[in-house]
Protein backbone atom coordinates (compact mmCIF):
# COMPACT_ATOMS: atom_id res chain seq x y z
CA UNK A 1 0.00 0.00 0.00
CA UNK A 2 2.85 2.41 0.84
CA UNK A 3 4.27 2.07 -2.69
CA UNK A 4 0.85 2.52 -4.31
CA UNK A 5 0.14 5.57 -2.14
CA UNK A 6 3.54 7.12 -2.83
CA UNK A 7 3.11 6.55 -6.55
CA UNK A 8 -0.52 7.65 -6.43
CA UNK A 9 0.08 11.12 -5.02
CA UNK A 10 2.46 11.87 -7.93
CA UNK A 11 0.03 10.96 -10.70
CA UNK A 12 -1.74 13.61 -12.76
CA UNK A 13 -5.10 12.10 -13.54
CA UNK A 14 -7.77 12.96 -16.07
CA UNK A 15 -11.26 11.47 -15.76
CA UNK A 16 -13.44 10.93 -18.82
CA UNK A 17 -17.12 10.02 -18.54
CA UNK A 18 -17.44 10.76 -14.83
CA UNK A 19 -20.90 12.20 -15.55
CA UNK A 20 -22.07 8.67 -16.50
CA UNK A 21 -21.38 7.44 -12.98
CA UNK A 22 -22.80 10.62 -11.47
CA UNK A 23 -26.09 10.29 -13.37
CA UNK A 24 -26.57 6.86 -11.79
CA UNK A 25 -25.61 7.77 -8.24
CA UNK A 26 -27.75 10.94 -8.39
CA UNK A 27 -30.72 8.63 -8.91
CA UNK A 28 -29.70 6.43 -5.99
CA UNK A 29 -28.40 3.66 -8.26
CA UNK A 30 -25.30 1.80 -7.12
CA UNK A 31 -23.92 0.06 -10.23
CA UNK A 32 -21.66 -2.95 -10.26
CA UNK A 33 -18.23 -1.70 -11.42
CA UNK A 34 -16.50 -3.82 -14.07
CA UNK A 35 -12.76 -3.58 -14.73
CA UNK A 36 -9.87 -5.69 -15.96
CA UNK A 37 -7.62 -7.42 -13.42
CA UNK A 38 -4.53 -5.81 -14.92
CA UNK A 39 -5.80 -2.28 -14.19
CA UNK A 40 -6.36 -2.73 -10.46
CA UNK A 41 -3.11 -1.02 -9.35
CA UNK A 42 -4.24 2.51 -10.09
CA UNK A 43 -8.00 1.98 -9.84
CA UNK A 44 -7.73 0.69 -6.27
CA UNK A 45 -5.99 3.99 -5.43
CA UNK A 46 -8.46 6.05 -7.48
CA UNK A 47 -11.51 4.62 -5.71
CA UNK A 48 -9.99 4.61 -2.23
CA UNK A 49 -12.32 5.72 0.56
CA UNK A 50 -14.77 7.39 -1.84
CA UNK A 51 -17.42 5.03 -0.53
CA UNK A 52 -17.48 1.60 1.06
CA UNK A 53 -16.68 -0.69 -1.85
CA UNK A 54 -16.85 -4.45 -1.74
CA UNK A 55 -14.66 -6.45 -4.08
CA UNK A 56 -14.26 -10.13 -4.91
CA UNK A 57 -10.75 -11.45 -4.20
CA UNK A 58 -9.38 -14.93 -4.81
CA UNK A 59 -8.81 -17.08 -1.69
CA UNK A 60 -5.27 -17.85 -2.92
CA UNK A 61 -2.05 -16.68 -1.24
CA UNK A 62 -1.66 -13.95 -3.87
CA UNK A 63 -5.27 -13.01 -3.23
CA UNK A 64 -4.53 -12.54 0.45
CA UNK A 65 -1.86 -9.97 -0.38
CA UNK A 66 -4.24 -8.13 -2.70
CA UNK A 67 -7.02 -8.30 -0.11
CA UNK A 68 -4.76 -6.78 2.53
CA UNK A 69 -3.87 -3.86 0.26
CA UNK A 70 -7.49 -3.26 -0.70
CA UNK A 71 -8.63 -3.30 2.92
CA UNK A 72 -6.08 -0.63 3.76
CA UNK A 73 -7.59 1.52 1.01
CA UNK A 74 -11.04 1.15 2.57
CA UNK A 75 -12.39 -1.75 0.53
CA UNK A 76 -14.30 -4.61 2.08
CA UNK A 77 -13.34 -7.93 0.55
CA UNK A 78 -15.41 -10.97 -0.34
CA UNK A 79 -13.19 -14.02 -0.71
CA UNK A 80 -13.95 -16.51 -3.45
CA UNK A 81 -13.51 -17.38 -7.11
CA UNK A 82 -14.91 -19.69 -9.76
CA UNK A 83 -12.37 -22.24 -8.53
CA UNK A 84 -13.01 -22.06 -4.78
CA UNK A 85 -15.74 -20.62 -2.57
CA UNK A 86 -17.57 -19.16 -5.55
CA UNK A 87 -21.12 -19.99 -4.48
CA UNK A 88 -20.87 -18.39 -1.05
CA UNK A 89 -19.07 -15.33 -2.43
CA UNK A 90 -21.70 -14.94 -5.15
CA UNK A 91 -24.53 -14.99 -2.61
CA UNK A 92 -22.72 -12.41 -0.51
CA UNK A 93 -22.32 -10.09 -3.49
CA UNK A 94 -26.03 -10.34 -4.28
CA UNK A 95 -26.81 -9.38 -0.68
CA UNK A 96 -24.44 -6.39 -0.82
CA UNK A 97 -25.88 -5.08 -4.09
CA UNK A 98 -29.48 -5.49 -2.94
CA UNK A 99 -28.62 -3.51 0.18
CA UNK A 100 -27.30 -0.65 -2.00
CA UNK A 101 -23.64 -1.48 -1.52
CA UNK A 102 -21.07 -0.94 -4.29
CA UNK A 103 -19.32 -3.94 -5.79
CA UNK A 104 -16.07 -3.71 -7.75
CA UNK A 105 -15.31 -6.80 -9.93
CA UNK A 106 -12.35 -7.76 -12.09
CA UNK A 107 -14.36 -9.36 -14.85
CA UNK A 108 -11.57 -11.47 -16.34
CA UNK A 109 -11.29 -13.19 -12.97
CA UNK A 110 -8.23 -14.16 -10.99
CA UNK A 111 -6.70 -16.45 -13.62
CA UNK A 112 -7.93 -15.15 -16.95
CA UNK A 113 -7.91 -15.36 -19.85
CA UNK A 114 -7.13 -11.66 -19.98
CA UNK A 115 -9.70 -9.28 -21.46
CA UNK A 116 -12.41 -11.94 -21.55
CA UNK A 117 -15.48 -11.13 -19.46
CA UNK A 118 -16.66 -14.04 -17.33
CA UNK A 119 -20.39 -14.56 -16.88
CA UNK A 120 -20.64 -14.09 -13.12
CA UNK A 121 -21.05 -10.32 -13.24
CA UNK A 122 -23.93 -10.64 -15.74
CA UNK A 123 -25.86 -12.99 -13.47
CA UNK A 124 -25.15 -10.71 -10.51
CA UNK A 125 -26.57 -7.72 -12.36
CA UNK A 126 -29.54 -9.76 -13.59
CA UNK A 127 -30.56 -11.01 -10.15
CA UNK A 128 -29.85 -7.71 -8.42
CA UNK A 129 -31.51 -5.51 -11.06
CA UNK A 130 -28.61 -3.02 -11.23
CA UNK A 131 -26.56 -1.82 -14.22
CA UNK A 132 -22.93 -2.75 -14.86
CA UNK A 133 -20.61 0.24 -15.18
CA UNK A 134 -17.38 -0.42 -17.12
CA UNK A 135 -14.32 1.55 -16.01
CA UNK A 136 -10.65 1.36 -16.93
CA UNK A 137 -7.43 3.34 -16.88
CA UNK A 138 -4.34 3.92 -18.97
CA UNK A 139 -1.08 5.76 -18.42
CA UNK A 140 1.22 7.82 -20.59
CA UNK A 141 4.22 5.88 -19.22
CA UNK A 142 3.90 2.56 -17.42
CA UNK A 143 5.53 -0.78 -16.74
CA UNK A 144 3.57 -3.66 -18.28
CA UNK A 145 4.33 -6.89 -16.47
CA UNK A 146 4.67 -10.20 -18.30
CA UNK A 147 1.78 -11.67 -16.32
CA UNK A 148 -1.38 -13.28 -17.63
CA UNK A 149 -3.34 -10.04 -17.05
CA UNK A 150 -0.67 -7.69 -18.52
CA UNK A 151 -0.68 -5.84 -15.22
CA UNK A 152 0.25 -2.17 -15.58
CA UNK A 153 2.03 0.02 -13.06
CA UNK A 154 2.15 3.69 -14.09
CA UNK A 155 5.51 5.39 -13.57
CA UNK A 156 5.65 8.06 -10.85
CA UNK A 157 4.68 11.58 -12.02
CA UNK A 158 3.08 10.29 -15.22
CA UNK A 159 -0.38 11.17 -16.48
CA UNK A 160 -3.17 8.64 -15.98
CA UNK A 161 -6.56 8.59 -17.70
CA UNK A 162 -9.59 7.02 -16.02
CA UNK A 163 -12.40 6.34 -18.48
CA UNK A 164 -15.97 5.25 -17.81
CA UNK A 165 -18.10 3.52 -20.43
CA UNK A 166 -21.84 3.49 -20.88
CA UNK A 167 -23.60 1.12 -18.47
CA UNK A 168 -24.82 -2.31 -19.52
CA UNK A 169 -28.30 -3.34 -18.37
CA UNK A 170 -29.30 -6.98 -17.95
CA UNK A 171 -33.03 -7.64 -17.66
CA UNK A 172 -34.22 -9.99 -14.94
CA UNK A 173 -36.08 -12.06 -17.51
CA UNK A 174 -33.13 -12.33 -19.91
CA UNK A 175 -32.61 -15.74 -21.44
CA UNK A 176 -29.18 -17.36 -21.45
CA UNK A 177 -28.76 -16.29 -25.06
CA UNK A 178 -29.65 -12.68 -24.22
CA UNK A 179 -27.34 -12.75 -21.21
CA UNK A 180 -24.52 -13.93 -23.45
CA UNK A 181 -25.23 -11.04 -25.81
CA UNK A 182 -24.89 -8.67 -22.86
CA UNK A 183 -21.60 -10.35 -21.88
CA UNK A 184 -20.26 -9.71 -25.37
CA UNK A 185 -21.54 -6.11 -25.22
CA UNK A 186 -19.79 -5.50 -21.89
CA UNK A 187 -16.56 -7.04 -23.17
CA UNK A 188 -16.72 -4.85 -26.27
CA UNK A 189 -17.31 -1.67 -24.26
CA UNK A 190 -14.48 -2.46 -21.87
CA UNK A 191 -12.11 -3.15 -24.74
CA UNK A 192 -13.12 0.09 -26.47
CA UNK A 193 -12.50 2.28 -23.42
CA UNK A 194 -9.30 0.40 -22.60
CA UNK A 195 -7.93 1.02 -26.10
CA UNK A 196 -8.93 4.66 -25.71
CA UNK A 197 -7.22 4.88 -22.31
CA UNK A 198 -4.03 3.26 -23.64
CA UNK A 199 -3.78 5.78 -26.49
CA UNK A 200 -5.19 8.77 -24.65
CA UNK A 201 -1.83 10.51 -24.28
CA UNK A 202 -0.28 9.17 -27.48
CA UNK A 203 -0.35 12.50 -29.31
CA UNK A 204 0.21 14.62 -26.23
CA UNK A 205 3.42 16.63 -25.98
CA UNK A 206 3.20 17.21 -22.22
Amino acid sequence: MVIISLFGITYRKEVVGWEIEQSLTDRGIRPVYALWHGRIFFLSYFFRSQRRFYTLVSPSIDGEIIAGILRLFGFRTIRGSSFKGGGKAYREMIRVVREKGSVFITVDGSRGPAFKVQKGILHLAKLSNVPILPVTCGAKNAIVLKSWDRFIIPYPFTRVAVIYGEPVYVSRDSSEEETEEKRVELEKRLMEITERADTYFKNSKS
